[in-house]
């Protein structure tokens, strides 16, 4: 499908608007829904280039899988987001894509054990086992970090969120 001379007119003024990964990204979006993905392939190399960080390149992967479906491609990108992952949650995050939009729970399951390897707190630990349970099914592995989250909670609002956790992801309403 051609692009009509309004959409190009007006891809072009967002290009030349554009400054960061998200601006590139978005473009690339919208000129690849209007069916034009070669142009689209251009803007996603170029958010690609000024991608900083692991959402940045998790979103952008995202974009290419499901606007171009380029598996290939995509995988490398989610390379570079691992790689440029800081924290737990940014494992946890890049782990859940990983499920959820490549499929591939090999590859998430050693990307969620880093996220567990640095997680020290309440909230990490529980949100890592309910992605577990969610993504992974992985209810054994859920609950030893549900213990290391039990062991770290403090306020009555942590108890609380645990066991709204362990009754919604586990069926455990006793422990809850």
């Amino acid at each position: 499908m051609a692009l009509t001379k309004e959409q190009i007119k007006e891809f072009e003024e967002r290009e030349k608007a554009a400054n960061d990964s998200y601006g590139f990204r978005s473009v690339a979006d919208d000129i690849a829904e209007a069916g034009d993905k070669e142009w689209a392939e251009k803007n996603y190399k170029i958010a690609e280039e000024k991608s900083e960080d692991q959402c940045d390149f998790s979103d952008l992967a995202g974009s290419i899988l499901e606007k171009l479906n380029d598996k290939k491609w995509a995988k490398k990108v989610y390379e570079k987001a691992e790689s440029n992952s800081e924290d737990c949650s940014d494992f946890r995050s890049l782990a859940d894509n990983l499920c959820e939009k490549l499929k591939d729970k090999e590859w998430a399951k050693k990307v969620y054990k880093k996220s567990e390897e640095i997680t020290d707190n309440f909230n990490d630990f529980n949100d890592l086992a309910e992605s577990l349970c969610e993504n992974l099914g992985d209810k054994k592995w859920a609950k030893l970090l549900y213990k290391k989250a039990e062991a770290e909670a403090e306020s009555v609002w942590d108890f609380r969120s645990f066991a709204e956790s362990l009754c919604q992801k586990l069926g455990d309403k006793e422990w809850a």
